[in-house]
């Protein structure tokens, strides 16, 4: 059993729509629309809607994506949703982690923890579940066996205070056919509500080759944080061995607009890529230009769509945050 990467092919995308608890509801709600509208071009999307939301969700999506009425007081599917492992038959399995509203900082956080029960239910994929608090956006995978994660996020005290590196590697690797965990100090400065996600930071491309977030301006806050990164991704080898074909992203872009007074910013790591595109945050157009050309170079046969994500960022995500890949499989079917 292995997990894919989010790079391999796809059988839909889930997206969970706008929740009572995310800030800016109706600005967020048009940022959903758009990105399923422009998805729904190439693959599938499936919005999970709780049942109170489920009309405006099918009212303004209907048409284009399907709309599956299952309770949850949280978006952000890419934390609180399953992650889904292949076998080596071609048939899809999930893995349901236990979740606490990213170190227990949001109330409430009651459905959600239900949600990926249903939600495989409903799709009739078979369900494991771990008491290990893992969030999929704190972690990213090749494909082959390797698994990127930060130890800021996945050895907090807030998140899984009894379990050591060793029993983290353990669990992963009983549970998704994890055989080497590359762990990374911490994710960006300004990443305090996911306690540094790795999707800011680093993002696998393919089997042997990631995506690393730099920064040229020392004085930055980031600066020393990601250069330790990469001088970690630099020096190590994946589960077969191999030392890793390193992409640089130097370019790390904030909004001009600002949210109660506040700089916010979307990394361009926190890419969607979706068959056939990558949906890339719109943030900066003179810094946009740049990071588009480098994203265009790694993947030529995909098409490069810009989406707003400014009530994304001010939520503490982006576009791989709002999105959870079911990939192809023999069961897999929508």
């Amino acid at each position: 059993m292995r997990t894919p990467g989010r790079f391999e092919e796809h059988e839909c995308t889930f997206i969970t729509w706008p929740c009572f608890t995310d800030l800016e509801i109706n600005f967020f709600e048009k940022e959903i629309i758009s990105f399923v509208q422009k998805l729904s071009i190439y693959e599938k999307v499936v919005i999970i809607s709780d049942p109170s939301n489920y009309k405006k969700a099918n009212k303004y999506c209907g048409d284009f994506a399907s709309i599956y009425s299952i309770a949850t007081d949280w978006s952000w599917i890419r934390d609180n949703g399953p992650i889904f492992i292949k076998n080596p038959d071609q048939s899809i399995e999930a893995i349901h982690f236990n979740f606490n509203a990213w170190g227990a900082k949001y109330s409430p956080c009651n459905t959600v923890k239900e949600m990926p029960k249903l939600l495989l239910e409903k799709i009739n994929i078979k369900r494991h579940f771990s008491n290990l608090i893992l969030e999929g956006g704190g972690v990213t995978f090749d494909g082959n066996g390797t698994m990127v994660t930060t130890e800021q996020m996945l050895l907090n005290e807030n998140r899984n205070p009894g379990y050591t590196k060793k029993n983290i590697e353990n669990e992963v690797r009983k549970l998704l056919g994890i055989e080497k965990v590359i762990w990374l100090k911490k994710g960006l400065f300004e990443d305090k509500s996911t306690d540094g996600h790795v999707d800011c930071v680093a993002e696998y491309l393919s089997p042997g080759k990631i995506l690393i977030q730099t920064i040229y301006e020392k004085n930055n806050p980031n600066y020393e944080i990601l250069n330790e990164n990469y001088n970690i991704i630099k020096n190590e080898t994946d589960a077969s061995g191999q030392k890793l074909e390193i992409i640089e992203m130097p370019y790390l872009p904030y909004f001009s607009q600002k949210y109660k007074n506040n700089i916010y910013v979307s990394p361009y790591t926190n890419y969607y890529i979706a068959n056939g595109v990558v949906m890339v945050p719109e943030v900066d157009l003179a810094l946009d230009s740049k990071a588009y050309k480098i994203i265009e170079q790694i993947y030529p046969d995909r098409n490069i769509c810009p989406v707003k994500s400014f009530y994304q960022a001010i939520g503490g995500g982006g576009p791989g945050c709002i999105t959870q890949q079911l990939p192809k499989g023999k069961n897999a079917k929508i």
